[in-house]
């Protein structure tokens, strides 16, 4: 099975219109990024501040994990043959590098995940490993960790972030 580019998910939102009525919404662009070796992909959907039917989100303005909660719903990839390390300034406010490796970073969120593509290593500190494969689910609690993809394939997950209540100290 071939999966599309993870910049080019198309995204069907049902809510209400401004006058209440449940429709299809149009909505705008998702935010993409690109870590040339290392990332690509696309936020497609962020809720900020608290979820509430009133308050069910749009798409992300920029490119950050949710804040104290939202959430944020993309599609990530990781090339093959990619080694899960950036520059500490690429990763912006919503990450934190930890280590001194910018590899190894956190956020103040629990992220889920769903590989539907490829493989991909996912490391916690002290060597601790597991492959992720098509159909895995991964729930990551805000604890260090590293990508890396060894293999001859590119890795496409789904990623919905889930923020903190507030900022905690890891």
């Amino acid at each position: 099975m071939t999966f599309p580019d993870p910049k080019k998910f198309r995204l069907v939102v049902a809510g209400p219109t401004e006058s209440g009525d449940p429709d299809f919404l149009e909505v705008g662009p998702a935010a993409e990024f690109d870590f040339p070796g290392v990332s690509a992909g696309a936020f497609y959907w962020a809720v900020e501040g608290g979820h509430s039917k009133e308050n069910f989100g749009a798409p992300p303005a920029r490119v950050a994990l949710a804040g104290p909660n939202g959430s944020t719903f993309g599609v990530s990839s990781f090339p093959a043959h990619s080694s899960g390390t950036v520059d500490a300034d690429q990763v912006g406010d919503s990450m934190t590098v930890t280590d001194g490796d910018a590899g190894m970073h956190a956020s103040d969120t629990i992220d889920y995940e769903v590989v539907i593509s490829g493989k991909v290593d996912i490391e916690l500190p002290g060597g601790k490993k597991r492959t992720l494969e098509p159909g895995d689910l991964l729930v990551m609690a805000g604890v260090p960790h590293a990508w890396k993809n060894p293999y001859d394939e590119e890795c496409v997950y789904i990623v919905v972030t889930v923020g903190f209540n507030a900022k905690e100290e890891l």
